[in-house]
């Protein structure tokens, strides 16, 4: 062996360090174990008399692909590495199992690279400060306390993520500032919507299962941006507050598979509390006190809701809308609570216009 890349990060930035010529490990084990048997447990570098070993220069392994292995395989990493004359070999966010495995054999060629994300620079505060209020309408004071809350992110001896907590009713802006700050920091937002796990899918999700499950830590890993959005986390049961405690506090996740390392990230947690007395009476102190900032999201008013009026029909405006119609939605959509029901709305009454219009002729 030559060359031994540990990349951690995404899949976009991993696959450029990749040679085009690379096999990766689903195509490697399908021809090492066609018909599907057991890896015979050997020592490294053993060869039976008479046994070719399969010649891979470049052998690759996603991060996705350790899911689809057989744990025998997992646990006797090096085992199956014997079987091989490999030249070179990339690894993308390997289980901590196959790690130390590959560390321990080949620790002198072992080269472990981490991505580096957008950081929080005098351009991008300034980008913050200029475009927030076009995106995100009503929130004045909101794009404010995020500014004062990212500038110790700006001091490069600064390693802790920034963790925020939004608050309000739902749909006037938490989860768009979120995605707005990922696209300032040109990544893809990692969400994750923790509504959507019952109490024995999370627990498996947070602290790790078999390698085939998915895993918070393992999506941290793959994460294509450093800001990290755990959206509705006040439905995630109080009992697994204590997984993020060191995520939050020293920016380090660890599961039975994985650890990560999240430094500077911009870590935001919503929900649709409507205080911070209520936040801290139902989260309780341990986890609020970790929060660096708790915003509150305001209300909309009459008049941001007519600018995003104009915006939402200004989208639609290639199709014809007779102007008693419009007259009609400007006024009912401004009766709508938040962003998500004005936007629903005009969608709808531009449809239902062009369905009409279209059925009409002949």
């Amino acid at each position: 062996m030559k060359k031994v890349l540990v990349f951690i990060g995404a899949l976009d930035q991993f696959q450029s360090k990749v040679p085009d010529d690379a096999r990766n490990l689903t195509d490697v084990v399908m021809e090492l174990d066609k018909d599907a048997k057991t890896f015979v447990i050997k020592a490294p570098n053993y060869e039976e008399p008479g046994e070719r070993l399969l010649s891979v220069q470049h052998f690759v392994i996603y991060s996705n692909e350790y899911s689809g292995v057989r744990e025998h395989v997992v646990l006797n990493f090096a085992n199956f590495l014997a079987k091989m004359d490999i030249e070179e070999m990339y690894l993308q966010n390997p289980p901590l199992r196959i790690l130390d495995q590959v560390m321990h054999i080949y620790k002198d060629i072992v080269e472990i690279e981490y991505q580096k994300y957008l950081g929080i620079t005098k351009s991008v505060m300034q980008r913050i400060n200029k475009e927030y209020s076009d995106d995100i309408v009503g929130q004045e004071n909101v794009k404010q306390e995020i500014l004062t809350s990212l500038y110790p992110l700006m001091n490069k001896a600064n390693n802790k993520p920034v963790v925020m907590l939004f608050y309000g009713p739902s749909g006037i802006g938490k989860t768009e500032t979120a995605q707005f700050l990922a696209r300032v920091m040109k990544g893809k937002l990692l969400r994750r919507q923790f509504s959507m796990y019952q109490n024995n899918e999370f627990a498996t999700y947070l602290f790790g299962g078999g390698l085939y499950q998915g895993s918070f830590a393992r999506d941290l890993l793959d994460r294509e941006s450093n800001v990290i959005l755990l959206d509705e986390f006040d439905k995630a049961n109080p009992v697994f507050h204590s997984a993020f405690y060191q995520l939050f506090d020293e920016g380090v996740y660890e599961d039975q598979n994985y650890k990560v390392n999240v430094d500077r990230a911009i870590i935001i947690c919503t929900s649709n509390y409507s205080s911070k007395y209520e936040i801290k009476e139902k989260l309780g102190e341990p986890i609020y006190n970790r929060f660096d900032a708790v915003i509150g999201f305001n209300a909309l008013s009459n008049e941001s809701k007519e600018i995003l009026i104009d915006k939402y029909i200004g989208e639609y405006k290639k199709e014809e809308l007779p102007e008693d119609i419009e007259q009609k939605l400007r006024k009912a959509a401004v009766q709508c609570e938040n962003a998500r029901a004005i936007k629903r709305l005009i969608k709808d009454t531009f449809s239902l216009v062009a369905v009409r219009k279209l059925l009409e002729e002949n």
